[in-house]
């Protein structure tokens, strides 16, 4: 039981504790499957259609740098493990990129090097203790900016393609569950601050691609039963803004939203409304938008 009782608020029940610490071991477990639905579609259809390569990348620089700092901290088993298992899966599925992209071999070759170059960098960096002993603590920071905004780039290619075909659904709904888990933990404990700041952002843009999953989609059985799920999940989330009250707890999901509004302004200006193209016009478009977009 006391390992369900860690890192307690003392102003709240300790059944909340308890709660928060069960839905941590949830997420934990979550992360470490999400990819793979991802990568055996990929496997597939021989395709990476329909993803970012953006987010594909800020995935493993996110992943690689966290791994330097987790193996420099006093960190459980399970989490040093989940420390090199991450980025091994996310370099698999950048090599699926490389493999089953549709984009001209020159495009390959200068992504390909440019992205060489900077997780060069990244170890080099890491390796050499650049900015000191606590040179893993100082570039973890680099991976939370990363996982708070990888999701934004996924977000953006999916309204250009007016689908969400290229995810794997089963990628998305354990995504959505994992960012709530992250949430309820995040907002119940005492944790640092830079995981605060993270689920803030990424939770935002995970709730926002689980919605395009149901805009985007055919309606179904359950598509009522997804949208209310959701609408009580967004209400949770607002609630646990409200115990935790700050002006950064409501600016940066406002920011979220402010940003994704302004990326579908854009992309309704540069293309006209799918719905408004003939069927065999819509096909023509999504694959053109599929080919090009692949960052």
């Amino acid at each position: 039981m006391a390992a369900l009782q860690q890192n307690c608020d003392p102003n709240l029940p300790v059944w909340i504790c308890v709660l928060a610490n069960v839905c941590g071991y949830t997420s934990n477990v979550i992360w470490f499957l999400v990819l793979l639905p991802q990568l055996v579609k990929n496997y597939r259809r021989a395709s990476t259609v329909g993803l970012s390569f953006i987010w594909a990348s800020c995935n493993f620089c996110a992943s690689l740098i966290n791994n330097f700092f987790i193996q420099d901290i006093d960190v459980p088993l399970f989490t040093r493990i989940s420390g090199w298992y991450m980025p091994i899966l996310e370099a698999i599925m950048l090599l699926q990129f490389l493999v089953y992209s549709k984009v001209s071999h020159r495009r390959k070759l200068v992504l390909g090097v440019t992205s060489l170059v900077v997780y060069a960098i990244i170890i080099a960096l890491e390796y050499t203790r650049t900015f000191g002993p606590d040179t893993s603590s100082k570039m973890v920071w680099i991976s939370i900016v990363l996982w708070s905004v990888q999701t934004y780039f996924q977000v953006v290619l999916n309204m250009k393609r007016r689908s969400v075909d290229g995810q794997s659904y089963i990628s998305l709904g354990l995504a959505f569950v994992g960012k709530t888990t992250d949430v309820i933990m995040q907002f119940s404990l005492i944790m640092p601050s830079q995981y605060l700041y993270m689920t803030y952002y990424s939770s935002s843009l995970a709730y926002i691609n689980f919605a395009q999953l149901l805009l985007f989609t055919q309606r179904g059985w359950y598509t009522l039963p997804a949208q209310v799920l959701l609408l009580l999940l967004l209400c949770v989330f607002a609630v646990l803004l409200i115990l935790r009250t700050s002006i950064l707890s409501i600016v940066c999901p406002i920011s979220v939203i402010v940003s994704m509004a302004f990326a579908h302004f854009v992309v309704r200006r540069q293309k006209p409304p799918l719905s408004s193209m003939p069927p065999e016009d819509r096909d023509a478009d999504r694959k053109s938008v599929s080919e090009e977009d692949v960052v």
